[in-house]
């Protein structure tokens, strides 16, 4: 049985197949990208996630899985943001596509500073993708008085200080894409939650989430992190 409000540490798959059709409104994912991660800070940092990510090489068979169970969960006319990097959307678009999702758009995330990588031999990546889809159609909704949001999001990358996990997303950003498509009361699904921004992000927008982390001790830091929260909301 899938409680609201509560983070599994288990397989997303395995867990997703206890929830049944058609009764989750929004799907936030912030899958491994298949790109087999590991950060040239990793000897300075004592976050576990610099190190490599679980399932994060040669991974689009799982990837597909994961859409799949996405894609039977949430409800007819809903909205899925599947977060991933400018080179795997040539190979996760189409993934997207063919269980049956209507890809609307790319999202630029604008991170005003900039990513590691190959420090002499790129240009300094400072944006992330997010894959905007729709099961069905869904509007999106008025946010701040504005019913439309240009396809490029400007919110900053939390310093590496602040950091709980290498991959993890600003709540400001997470609570636009929230609050842009669903409503209060709704359900938030997060198959990769890691250090619990999606939680945070769904509490403050007064949604209730369900969300899995494979990895114990992220799902240690992400109820840590949402216990502490709470006595302070």
């Amino acid at each position: 049985m899938i409680e609201l409000n509560k983070i599994y540490n288990e397989d997303c798959i395995i867990g997703m197949q206890r929830i049944k059709d058609n009764i989750i409104d929004l799907a936030v994912v912030d899958p491994p990208y298949g790109i087999n991660f590991n950060s040239n800070y990793r000897t300075k940092s004592n976050l576990k996630s610099v190190n490599g990510i679980l399932n994060d090489k040669d991974n689009i068979d799982l990837l597909e899985d994961v859409a799949i169970q996405l894609h039977r969960v949430l409800k007819d006319n809903s909205h899925l943001y599947w977060f991933t990097r400018w080179d795997k959307v040539d190979e996760q678009k189409p993934m997207l596509e063919e269980v049956g999702f209507n890809v609307k758009n790319n999202i630029i995330w604008m991170k005003n500073n900039w990513s590691m990588g190959d420090l002499k031999g790129a240009y300094a990546g400072q944006y992330e993708c997010i894959l905007f889809a729709h099961k069905g159609r869904r509007e999106l909704n008025k946010v701040d008085g504005r019913k439309r949001h240009s396809d490029i999001l400007q919110f900053d990358r939390i310093a590496g200080n602040g950091l709980l996990h290498s991959h993890q997303k600003p709540v400001e950003l997470l609570e636009l894409l929230i609050n842009k498509s669903s409503d209060k009361g709704d359900v938030v699904l997060d198959p990769f939650i890691g250090s619990g921004s999606t939680a945070v992000a769904c509490i403050n927008t007064n949604r209730d989430f369900i969300g899995f982390e494979m990895d114990k001790d992220y799902y240690n830091i992400a109820n840590d992190r949402i216990n502490s929260y709470m006595t302070l909301v």
